[in-house]
């Protein structure tokens, strides 16, 4: 039987989820924007190019945290078919990050 969800933990929730987003949506907009004044002012391009790749990684990092938390803050509520469930969203999400650095074919 799934334990009532109460509107602090719903908030708790919501805040968490909200915090992971701000943070990488502000690290990938701090990264991408030095990154590309630097390419395009001919400054220290390796560097650029590494803040570039940094800032994509962590956008593409972002949604795949927030389904973390979520399984985290579930597991805490001791909500175990969101546990369940949000695992496995975060397995296919990892499955389509390795298929994606290895060039599985499907």
């Amino acid at each position: 039987m799934r334990p009532a969800v109460n509107a602090a933990s719903a908030g708790s929730l919501e805040q968490a989820v909200g915090r992971v987003l701000r943070l990488g949506i502000t690290a990938s907009s701090v990264c991408l924007g030095i990154g590309l004044a630097m390419a395009l002012g001919g400054v220290a391009p390796g560097l650029a190019r590494r803040l570039l790749t940094t800032g994509l990684m962590i956008l593409l990092a972002t949604p795949i945290s927030r389904v973390a938390v979520s399984a985290v803050d579930y597991a805490r509520e001791r909500d175990w078919l969101f546990v369940a469930l949000t695992l496995i969203v975060l397995l296919e999400l990892a499955a389509s990050v390795v298929a994606a650095v290895f060039g599985v074919n499907a």
